[in-house]
């Protein structure tokens, strides 16, 4: 039982030095306030997702209008070329469906189409990008999406179709007519 007792304080000891292990940031940049667990410090949102650390990198996951958009950063939060990346996400829906779909590389980002009708809960991204392999796993995506569509939903369908929420033009990922802008 001692030994016990000495293997979980030498634990709880190095915890601490584990997250001071961690990069930082330069002080004074903006960033979100949410912190996953495991991360040590919050991050920058530069494209509206959500930011997670994956090794040296960062990894940021936008949601829109039935599409996956991944985005590679450095430590600063700058995009980085995507160019010969390659990759995947596993979906879990709020459904409790699971769904594994290809990233492709698309300009400065990652892209994949989810399922139709798909609500997505969680998102675990795995990555080859310059010579790494990166993975980070997105949480809560359904109730970070429903506050999203709340405070930044700029954009409809004109039909109110579900899920066409969007914070820039497009058109309706159900029905295909064009997103219009909220008064």
């Amino acid at each position: 039982m001692k030994i016990l007792h000495v293997l979980a304080a030498a634990l709880l000891l190095a915890a601490p030095l584990s997250a001071a292990a961690q990069h930082s940031h330069k002080p004074g940049t903006a960033a979100h306030g949410h912190q996953a667990a495991g991360e040590t410090h919050a991050h920058q949102s530069p494209h509206g997702g959500i930011v997670r650390t994956a090794g040296k990198y960062h990894l940021e996951l936008v949601q829109q209008a039935g599409q996956l958009h991944v985005y590679l950063l450095d430590g600063n939060e700058k995009a980085l070329p995507v160019a010969g990346a390659t990759g995947t996400a596993m979906l879990l829906s709020t459904t409790g469906k699971t769904t594994s779909v290809k990233l492709t590389p698309t300009g400065d980002h990652l892209l994949a189409a989810m399922p139709a009708g798909t609500t997505l809960r969680t998102a675990i991204v795995s990555l080859k990008a310059n010579g790494s392999s990166l993975s980070a796993r997105f949480e809560k995506l359904d109730a970070a999406a429903k506050a999203s569509k709340a405070v930044s939903a700029a954009y409809a369908c004109p039909m109110n179709c579900e899920g066409s929420a969007s914070g820039k033009p497009g058109s309706c990922p159900k029905c295909g007519m064009a997103l219009v802008k909220k008064s």
